[in-house]
């Protein structure tokens, strides 16, 4: 099926993303923390430092959610998995599947109603008029220290609903035997190759 595969493609897609971006973010805190640390040092603390470090080991959560959602690395209750048998499993993951779908799905349509760019479009983008008629204060609100709009952050919450709906989707197609499974656990999972030498451990 041509939209399955397409489904497939974006899901590949947006897999290479998130890798890449999780890498970032945690080098992102990494980089933060120690910084603020070494300026510790000298009693200076970095407040901005520490602020950026939060919001993005917040990201890094929901971007780092929705990759193992895909990679099927999520946590599961491995007891059961062994007591229900091969078609128990299956019929188990297809139920996880479909509901993490549906929660997907309902996020897209929460984030839709909190940002809501058609009410933001009808004010024709002036926040005061926005906030006047829906009481709605997301495109107003501030960072403490940074005093950045927050909404730019915000905007992790729709990625993530679109991301994980996408996985959720291809995970399904996969457990209904619609396309071939992908194991992407042992793509995200170094091999005996790649493990650390006892030299350097």
């Amino acid at each position: 099926m041509p939209l399955i595969r397409l489904l497939r493609a974006l899901s590949d897609g947006i897999v290479r993303i998130e890798r890449i971006l999780l890498m970032l973010l945690v080098c992102a805190v990494v980089s933060l923390v120690l910084l603020n640390v070494g300026f510790r040092l000298f009693q200076i603390t970095l407040a901005w430092a520490d602020e950026l470090a939060v919001l993005a080991m917040a990201w890094s959560g929901f971007v780092g959610a929705s990759l193992m959602l895909r990679a099927r690395i999520d946590p599961a209750v491995r007891l059961l998995h062994e007591a229900l048998g091969p078609a128990g499993v299956r019929a188990l993951r297809v139920s996880v599947a479909l509901l993490a779908s549906a929660f997907g799905l309902i996020l897209i349509w929460l984030n839709w109603i909190w940002f809501n760019p058609l009410g933001l479009y009808a004010a024709g983008f002036d926040i005061s008029t926005f906030e006047g008629a829906t009481f709605n204060f997301i495109y107003s609100g501030k960072t403490p220290v940074l005093v950045w709009p927050v909404f730019w952050f915000y905007l992790i919450m729709p990625w993530f609903a679109l991301t994980l709906t996408i996985h959720a989707l291809t995970n399904l197609a996969e457990d209904l035997g619609l396309i071939p499974a992908r194991d992407l656990a042992h793509e995200l999972t170094p091999s005996e190759g790649d493990a650390i030498p006892e030299s350097a451990r």
